[in-house]
């Protein structure tokens, strides 16, 4: 975990040199790790169209051997084999796809927390340039951690100790990125809906609510990371929101729009084409 938060930390500060500001930086970051994980949810999805092609296939093998499991088995795995699909795979690549989604999350919140709590020094008249207040008791509240400064020991006002979240970096949109949206302004709150409507959002464009133990997926897991944004910084709800923009775009494109539900069985009909009179005639005169 120390590796991948020290890596985070680095590329973070990588493209803050290049463009000053911590929002821009966490977006940029996102889009390299969306483009690390493109491949194989590139490959999951696929799969995820074979699956919806051989639907009606699967409901004609399901209606047919309905009260014989064992043929029922035998001709599920004919299925998958036909159609190029291991569904042991496709449901464990679709789990072990998110672990890194989740070990990046876990790791950018402690990267942020310790990146946007440390002190940095700068001349008291910077300090008092961002608006900062003088304290010699550091503050546990995230609020007036990211409003104050203190003073070096040993030093005659010439230099602060500055927290880093309350520089003017840290600020994107008005939004401070170093605060929680449980203790910071109450519009602040708006970074877990975010995060829920757009995790919802992904699991509507991959069809979840259309296969068993959809509403859990679609529902239940958005819901759960929404209320785990309220406790971690607005920088790591930035970067869950714009991951999962880039999915559902990447998910729009590869589906074509939405995934289209399973088709109902149709009974098969036979056309009979007419006769047409000449050709009848013609029949009997070859047979005189």
């Amino acid at each position: 975990m120390d590796i991948i938060q020290n890596a985070l930390t680095a590329i973070l500060n990588f493209f803050n040199s290049l463009i000053p500001n911590y929002g821009v930086a966490i977006i940029l970051l996102t889009i390299v790790l969306k483009l690390i994980l493109y491949w194989p949810q590139q490959q999951s999805l696929r799969s995820t169209l074979k699956m919806q092609a051989m639907q009606p296939e699967m409901q004609e093998i399901q209606k047919k051997f309905k009260g014989d499991p064992d043929q029922l088995n035998k001709a599920m795995s004919q299925l998958y084999k036909k159609h190029g699909i291991n569904p042991v795979g496709c449901f464990t690549s679709s789990c072990l796809l998110q672990i890194p989604q989740l070990l990046i999350m876990w790791a950018l919140w402690f990267a942020l927390q310790a990146f946007f709590t440390t002190l940095i020094q700068v001349p008291i008249d910077t300090a008092l340039g961002y608006g900062l207040q003088f304290t010699s008791i550091t503050p546990t509240n995230p609020v007036a951690i990211y409003s104050s400064y203190t003073t070096i020991t040993g030093t005659v006002g010439t230099s602060a100790l500055l927290v880093r979240g309350a520089t003017p970096e840290a600020w994107f949109f008005g939004f401070n990125l170093a605060y929680l949206p449980n203790q910071g302004p109450w519009y602040y709150y708006i970074w877990p809906v975010l995060v829920a409507g757009t995790m919802f959002l992904q699991s509507k464009t991959m069809g979840s609510s259309q296969q068993q133990g959809g509403m859990l997926i679609s529902i239940l897991f958005p819901l759960l990371i929404g209320w785990i944004s309220l406790s971690i910084p607005v920088a790591v709800s930035l970067y869950w929101v714009v991951f999962s923009l880039l999915q559902v775009a990447q998910q729009l494109i590869t589906f074509k729009g939405l995934p289209k539900k399973p088709q109902q069985l149709q009974p098969a009909t036979v056309t009979v084409k007419p006769i047409k009179g000449n050709m009848i005639k013609g029949n009997k005169e070859k047979r005189k």
